[in-house]
């Protein structure tokens, strides 16, 4: 068995956890919100935002405690994933946010139209957060010698990309004084989903450009199917979700735009799978 071969075997554990891993937001999502009809718990608006923060870093530690387990079989350094991690959170702080929302005004005109939501979420919110995202790993990681399989440009694009949805869940739950439980924490789950799915599309194309040589327009090719996908699911999503107003009053579909997040992002991983297990096969073939 040469080298490849025995990573790829060993990064199978890295797909089965990616799996297991939105498993568990559902049914984090599940336990939260039930915990929340059961008890209904009355805050103060204190206790209130810091209960939706901490809910908004649960998403993150659900994914380190899976990136742990499969840091078993093939040890990533720790503090490189936590950087990168880190790098998204920042990244999407300090430049993402701000573009959004304060340069382009987004969320004064994106929902106006069928066209700007999907021309706005492509080209602004997605370009935008897909941009980040590919940076903090193009520009840091991508270069030492720890980054040495295709594999790894999904793992650290999805560290990226879950600390730009921490930071968007944080900002989510700050700007709104809190959030209700039991909606707020669906959100947040689809927002971690969303983010860490379409990193991973940047990363398969990261993974692809490092090992071969790829034609100039490849990585902005991924960068553009990635704020596609970004784009369309929000535009998706929008729709999904929108309450349904009948005679006994306006029913909300929240928990439906979690089941398209899970089933978008179960997906995209059985499709990044396949792509970079075919890739890995045609790294062989040359040897």
């Amino acid at each position: 068995m040469t080298e490849h071969e025995t990573k790829l075997h060993e990064r199978k554990h890295f797909w089965r956890d990616e799996l297991l891993l939105i498993l568990s937001m559902v049914i984090f999502v599940v336990v939260v919100y039930a915990l929340d009809n059961a008890l209904q718990p009355v805050f103060t608006p204190s206790a209130l935002l810091l209960t939706g923060v901490f809910l908004a870093l649960v998403p993150a530690g659900i994914w380190l405690v899976f990136f742990n387990l499969q840091d078993r079989a093939e040890p990533e350094p720790k503090g490189y994933v936590l950087a990168i991690f880190g790098l998204g959170a920042l990244l999407g702080a300090a430049i993402g946010i701000p573009v959004v929302e304060n340069l382009f005004r987004v969320s004064h005109w994106i929902y106006t139209s069928t066209i700007a939501t999907i021309l706005g979420g492509i080209l602004v919110v997605g370009f935008t957060q897909e941009f980040l995202k590919y940076a903090a790993v193009r520009y840091s990681i991508y270069y030492t010698d720890e980054f040495d399989e295709p594999t790894d440009g999904v793992i650290y694009a999805t560290a990226a990309g879950l600390g730009y949805a921490t930071v968007l869940n944080i900002q989510f739950v700050v700007a709104n004084g809190g959030v209700d439980l039991g909606a707020g924490v669906i959100r947040m789950a689809v927002v971690a989903l969303a983010q860490a799915t379409f990193s991973g599309i940047t990363g398969y194309f990261l993974g692809r450009a490092k090992f071969e040589s790829e034609p100039i327009w490849w990585m902005p090719l991924g960068i553009t199917l990635a704020a596609v996908f970004n784009g369309l699911f929000n535009w998706l999503q929008g729709i999904v979700i929108r309450p349904t107003v009948t005679l006994s009053g306006a029913s909300n579909n929240a928990w439906l735009g979690l089941v398209l997040a899970a089933v978008v992002a179960l997906l995209t991983t059985g499709a990044l799978l396949w792509l970079v297990r075919r890739n890995i096969k045609h790294l062989q073939a040359t040897e």
